[in-house]
């Protein structure tokens, strides 16, 4: 067994290094801790991504990546890492690498500058699948990457949303939970599929996106906003809003036969019919519109290859804005657009998906919207906060928002023609004590006839869908007879009203008397209304000096501003195909904000609610006497206006109390009870 030992010493004697070793690995570390010392020699984002990113093995082009097979997106690569510009909104068609733009910036940033990065997805799961899909497998296939990330583990504060690198942490969120959007600093914000992002993150905290960039301030010109996304409904879009901001490139292409460079247009595509006039895709090709020759795909690529941006808003320094149709794609030919197109052609929702997902345009479905500059035009002169002659009822609307109540007071006469008669903002949140005796006292303005009779609010709807509680808690504090709590229902309510439903009720379920009450309202049934009365014609001055009555239903307004008139317009009725061809129509927005026509909506419900359309023509003569008791107002015979809608109407309720103009009718009760009536 010594002998053993003995030969094992002697077998390791053999391992000591000799002087050369020594002098090789002391020049080895030497080396190595040089380079580490040494910083990374500043390199733009084209350069680093053709340097150090490789597309993973499921790619449709795997391998090293190579920025010239995507010319078009080089110079938003360049914005993205140039330290002058803070903001890079791409609004581009599907599928040119819009993500990719976000991934290799996001690579950048971890390899190149350290810094905390956010990305925001519009949902939770969205958010998962780039972490997982997208974002794991660019650092298993980008070497530079997957070494700063070969010591992670989860439990040391890695999860799927969240992975830590050295001098920083990605973060991915979705843009739904206000919380995780405005709980980290971060310098460089990726905003991704933005027209999917709600318009409130939740809780009544606002614009996600401003949710977020707001957490980059301590970062001040350091921090850079990445946004991208396909655009949508025109004037709504959240990406064609952004555009706007920005200098507006536009990428112009030159025609390979004669030098005319432009922006490539769909309206300049031939595609010829056959026979039967039917389109032929197949010989489909872009005209130039300065030489008319027609292009084959070589040319369509050398003008890519050629093609150079120009911007439309030079005056903006800081926010670069890139529109790319797929006319600059090269994974795209001009026969499959046409192909696309003839599928489309007459069909809205498709014609839409076309505009926005190849074109990179914007789209607005042909409807019923009326025209906001024609109502502006009409505007009359009567005075704001009047009440012009012809008003027999004064109801109001208010829709409630986090910060402010914004209301519409309207004047109803014969044949629900309606005045316009005020309108505004009252500042505060429901849930503070000041904005309620605010709108007490709005409550109580009177509003004087030309019969110079005091007129109250008869019946006023508020919203009840935003900060609820607090709405019935106003409601209840200042008594429902004048003051009631609705709650907008949309496409599946047929009726302009549902049957009111007790909120306050007793521990054994009873209603509470005189508590508070919520009404259900077919918002789609009354703006179907709406917008049928504001698309009315108005009499010409010869008719109206006839003798000519304005329309029923027929709306009048003073000299309101254009943003009124924008607001009240803001919303059209388009169909929508579902994934299985079923086709529905819904109320979509068209502008950010609908503020008035959802006041005039209620406004309409609560008149409504005071049997307005079922009044007979002694109904509006009592009116008429007491509102206007020196004046013989013109009295038009007219049939009793029942027009709520083309849709099934609720069985008409007891008429209530009509504040200030109208007779309380009480009903004969009987005498006796049920045990004297039996007959014998």
């Amino acid at each position: 067994m010594g002998s053993n030992l003995e030969k094992t010493k002697t077998d390791f004697s053999v391992l000591e290094p000799t002087k050369i070793a020594l002098d090789y690995i002391s020049a080895s570390i030497s080396k190595a801790f040089k380079k580490c010392l040494k910083p990374m020699p500043k390199i733009n984002l084209v350069e680093w991504a053709d340097t150090y990113r490789y597309l993973p093995d499921n790619s449709a082009e795997a391998g090293k990546w190579r920025t010239d097979r995507v010319k078009v997106a080089a110079e938003a690569m360049l914005s993205a890492s140039d330290p002058d510009c803070q903001q890079v909104t791409v609004m581009a068609c599907v599928q040119l690498a819009k993500t990719e733009l976000i991934n290799n910036l996001v690579g950048y940033y971890i390899h190149s500058e350290p810094s905390p990065i956010i990305v925001v997805m519009p949902k939770k799961e969205m958010a998962e699948g780039w972490s997982k899909e997208r974002f794991s497998k660019m650092v298993s296939s980008t070497p530079v990457l997957k070494d700063l990330f070969s010591g992670n583990r989860r439990g040391d504060g890695n999860t799927i949303l969240s992975k830590q690198f050295a001098g920083g942490q990605i973060n991915v969120v979705s843009a739904r939970n206000p919380t995780d959007l405005a709980s980290r600093a971060c310098r460089i914000v990726c905003c991704d599929e933005v027209d999917k992002y709600p318009q409130d993150a939740g809780n009544g905290e606002g614009d996600p996106i401003k949710i977020v960039w707001e957490r980059s301030r301590t970062f001040g010109d350091r921090a850079k906003l990445i946004v991208c996304c396909s655009p949508t409904v025109e004037g709504i879009s959240r990406i064609e809003a952004e555009y706007n901001l920005s200098d507006q490139r536009h990428f112009y292409q030159p025609c390979p036969h004669c030098g005319h460079a432009e922006e490539l247009q769909w309206e300049n595509v031939f595609m010829p019919r056959d026979e039967d006039g039917d389109y032929v895709p197949d010989k489909a090709a872009y005209v130039c519109p300065e030489c008319d020759v027609l292009w084959d795909e070589k040319d369509r690529h050398k003008s890519i290859n050629e093609g150079y941006w120009v911007a439309h808003n030079p005056k903006v320094k800081k926010h670069h804005g890139y529109q790319i149709s797929a006319f600059a794609s090269p994974f795209i030919t001009v026969k499959g657009m046409a192909e696309k197109w003839a599928a489309a052609e007459g069909q809205p929702q498709s014609e839409k998906v076309f505009y926005n997902t190849i074109l990179a345009r914007t789209h607005r479905e042909k409807g019923d919207q009326p025209n906001w500059k024609r109502l502006y035009e009409n505007r009359e002169d009567y005075p704001i906060a009047s009440v012009p002659e012809g008003v027999l009822m004064i109801t109001c609307g208010i829709d409630v928002q986090k910060d402010y109540l914004v209301y519409e007071v309207v004047g109803w006469g014969r044949g629900l023609r309606s005045w316009s008669i005020e309108k505004g903002i009252i500042e505060g949140k429901m849930e503070e004590y000041s904005t309620w005796e605010k709108l007490a006292e709005f409550m109580d303005r009177t509003y004087t006839s030309t019969g110079e009779i005091e007129m109250l609010i008869e019946r006023c709807a508020i919203d009840s869908g935003y900060d609820t509680q607090n709405v019935y808690g106003f409601v209840r504090w200042f008594g429902s007879a004048r003051m009631v709590a609705i709650k907008g229902e949309g496409e599946s309510m047929k009726e302009m009203l549902g049957t009111p439903r007790p909120v306050d009720v007793t521990v054994n379920g009873e209603r509470v008397a005189r508590g508070v009450t919520l009404w259900k309202v077919g918002s789609a049934v009354i703006k179907e209304q709406v917008y049928r009365w504001l698309n009315l014609e108005r009499p010409t001055d010869e008719e109206l000096a006839g003798g000519d009555l304005f329309p029923v239903g027929f709306c009048r307004f003073p000299k309101y501003d254009e943003e009124f008139f924008k607001q009240l317009t803001a919303e059209q009725y388009i169909s929508k195909t579902d994934n299985r061809g079923y086709v529905s129509y819904i109320w979509e927005k068209v502008r950010r904000d609908n503020h008035f026509l959802d006041c005039r909506v209620y406004a309409r419900a609560a008149s409504a609610m005071l049997q307005i359309d079922r009044f007979s023509d002694k109904d509006w003569i009592n009116r008429e006497k007491r509102i206007y008791p020196k004046i013989e107002l013109d009295k038009p015979v007219e049939k009793p206006v029942r027009e709520v809608s083309k849709a099934k109407k609720p069985k008409p309720k007891p008429k209530e109390e009509e504040a200030q103009v109208v007779v309380k009718r009480g009903r004969k009760r009987r005498k006796g009870n049920w045990i004297g009536r039996v007959k014998k």
